[in-house]
């Protein structure tokens, strides 16, 4: 039975069923954790009747499947007067079992007292568990697929180049000893064997690049200044050639993987020199903050690319141009967002036909 303080609680979870009964489960309990009350929802989610439940013990609906810690809270808020909240599996009458997030409050008195009773709400969230388990499950499948996609990218790349630099070799050794003997047409196709191996030699050495990239590296600090500056002794060359005018701002020190951020500036850059129009370059490479994040940019005066073609451009192999007119394999702009995302940044591009292109990237500041 329950006395007249019972009677006023069970009013108010009542009223409380009222408005959420159709949603979540309502119990009322003792301090011996004894069930005094429950809703429908609570019996349809337990399996038992409301007369099975009455004096039932309570931590005996999801004895089994609880872990012991979980159990041994649940009795210690209850006899101690304390909140608990918490996810926990709970197994029905028939043996099937559900995920519920549950809250265990004390009711307190007019004097803010325990009364000796507690209510009890449990939230059906087995529908929510299952997709995150499934989720969970989908993205340990990826990370597996893709770790297995770049191992074998690394090895057929890797094994690929020996038999690449012999028939360099051999062609090169052919090319020297016999000369004299070829005619024109021979030292053309020679010379376009040479061209071919070459190409392939730089796809290699690009997907090798690309398979090599990942997150297994711990960040340090990133003198993106001084980085740069040996970024443009490399292409020094280049640059000289084309008369191209390259300016930057005072670039910061950042968290991240140095080699990853060379190869990152020097495709960028590489771009803005190759893609270029009848005039100088020029380039400037610029940075913005906010209190999460810096925001690079590297901009041109080059060809610039249409607006239906600015989804393609960061795909792996795309290309916009013949090799006749630009050379390149097209995974360059590909490795630099694959180590801008691994950096958990976002890379993105504004472009104008014959005006120019910028290239955003941004790195949080915390990795």
């Amino acid at each position: 039975m329950l006395d007249m303080n019972e009677a006023e609680i069970l009013k108010y979870a009542r009223l409380l069923e009222s408005a959420l009964g159709e949603y979540i489960g309502i119990a009322i309990v003792d301090t011996c954790a004894k069930v005094k009350y429950v809703n429908k929802k609570f019996c349809l989610l337990s399996g038992y009747s409301y007369d099975e439940l009455q004096d039932r013990d309570y931590c005996v609906l999801h004895s089994g499947v609880c872990s012991r810690e979980i159990e041994a809270a649940l009795q210690n808020a209850i006899s101690s007067g304390l909140v608990w909240k918490g996810i926990i599996k709970i197994c029905t009458k028939e043996g099937s079992c559900h995920w519920v997030d549950v809250t265990l409050s004390p009711v307190l008195d007019e004097q803010q007292s325990s009364s000796g009773n507690y209510i009890v709400i449990w939230v059906d969230i087995s529908d929510f568990k299952q997709s995150e388990e499934k989720m969970r499950a989908e993205i340990n499948e990826l990370e597996r697929s893709n770790n297995e996609l770049e191992q074998f990218a690394y090895v057929v790349t890797h094994d690929l180049q020996e038999p690449l630099r012999a028939i360099n070799s051999f062609v090169q050794l052919l090319k020297k000893y016999y000369n004299e003997r070829l005619d024109e047409r021979a030292n053309t196709l020679i010379s376009h064997v040479v061209s071919g191996t070459g190409r392939m030699q730089a796809l290699i050495d690009d997907l090798l690049s690309y398979a090599q990239i990942d997150g297994t590296q711990n960040p340090v600090e990133v003198d993106c200044e001084k980085l740069l500056i040996d970024v443009l002794a490399d292409l020094s060359v280049i640059i000289h050639e084309c008369n191209a005018v390259v300016t930057h701002d005072k670039l910061p020190i950042i968290k991240g993987i140095p080699f990853q951020f060379l190869q990152l500036f020097n495709n960028l850059i590489n771009n803005a020199l190759k893609f270029r129009r009848e005039q100088p370059p020029k380039i400037h490479i610029g940075i913005e903050e906010d209190s999460t994040e810096w925001v690079f940019s590297v901009a041109d005066n080059g060809i610039g690319i249409e607006e239906h073609f600015l989804e393609r451009i960061f795909k792996i192999f795309q290309r916009l141009h013949s090799r006749r007119e630009y050379v390149g394999t097209g995974i360059g702009l590909s490795i630099c967002k694959k180590v801008v995302e691994y950096h958990k940044g976002r890379i993105w591009i504004n472009s104008k036909p014959n005006v120019g292109s910028t290239v955003f990237f941004s790195i949080p500041k915390s990795l």
